[in-house]
């Protein structure tokens, strides 16, 4: 109960600073999305379930903030990630490292094709330039963080 609660606020606090900051580390429109890289390391070290549900909240919460026309789509994008994630929870140590960071691209994957191919579904932007110029830049960029803070915090090492 405790760690539930203990994710729970850690996880609004990682919401807010995705609201309020996360155009801070904008590079050329691209910004990275600290909630996914949350997700997946909730996903891993604690529950699928947990997982699950807070993806689900936070992302309908960051939806409502930011005023998106297309609510909800976070929250499905996250649940989603969180419960590939919690699949691999507690057995991530055993998989070898470089397909952890596969694995990891593909939690990424996932989440960056559900939210940018939904939103960009009514544009007039091909999908070729959807996916070269926003899909897979976000995704590597988000991947640099996610490695960097996965390593300090020591995630899927024995």
């Amino acid at each position: 109960m405790i760690d539930t609660i203990k994710y729970s606020l850690l996880g609004f606090l990682v919401l807010i600073f995705q609201w309020m900051l996360g155009d801070v580390f904008s590079i050329y429109g691209l910004t990275p999305s600290f909630l996914v890289i949350f997700i997946i390391y909730v996903g891993l070290t604690h529950s699928q379930l947990h997982a699950i549900w807070l993806g689900f909240f936070l992302g309908f919460i960051i939806d409502a903030l930011t005023g998106t026309h297309l609510v909800g789509i976070s929250g499905l994008a996250l649940s989603v990630v969180g419960y590939f994630a919690g699949i691999f929870h507690g057995r991530i140590t055993r998989v070898p490292i470089i397909m952890q960071y596969l694995l990891y691209t593909g939690f990424l994957a996932i989440f960056f094709v559900i939210t940018v191919m939904i939103t960009f579904q009514d544009s007039q932007w091909a999908i070729g330039n959807v996916v070269f110029l926003i899909l897979l830049p976000k995704t590597i960029y988000t991947l640099g963080l996610l490695s960097g803070i996965f390593i300090l915090l020591r995630v899927g090492a024995e």
